[in-house]
């Protein structure tokens, strides 16, 4: 009888989790919409363009205080929103190689060459084109 009453909190529990873990499709843009819009109201409030009338319960006697926390909450709202864009990222960053300091000379050395190849090939190009420009004219 104990194990069902644990197993029924259990599936309430696992089911509350279901729906706070749930992503939907456009909340990561509707966060940051409006993290954007908190950030701009509390910059506008700030910088004295836009007021808060002192009869305002509560914001308007600390209109500062509420402005910064504004500021705050849409920064930190705004990595909540564009973090799961770089998460991804992270990963594979993690799994990067570097070569050793042998292969990174060698393929140094590759490159050059090959920029050395090439150049002189369209000097190359570029001379023969000239002389045939300077006979015809």
């Amino acid at each position: 009888m104990a194990e069902k009453v644990e197993k029924k909190e259990f599936e309430k529990k696992s089911k509350l989790v279901e729906v706070f873990s749930k992503e939907y499709k456009y909340e990561g843009l509707i966060l940051l919409i409006l993290a954007l819009v908190a950030v701009t109201l509390g910059v506008l409030i700030v910088s004295d363009i836009m007021t808060i009338p002192t009869d305002v319960f509560l914001l308007g006697e600390y209109p500062k205080f509420f402005a910064w926390t504004l500021i705050a909450l849409g920064g930190f709202s705004m990595l909540l929103a564009i973090f799961p864009y770089y998460k991804p990222s992270i990963v594979e960053v993690k799994r990067v190689t570097w070569p050793t300091k042998k292969l990174m000379l060698e393929n140094t050395a590759q490159t050059f060459i090959f920029i050395i190849a090439f150049s002189l090939f369209f000097w190359g190009c570029d001379t023969l084109l000239s002389f045939i420009v300077s006979l015809i004219s």
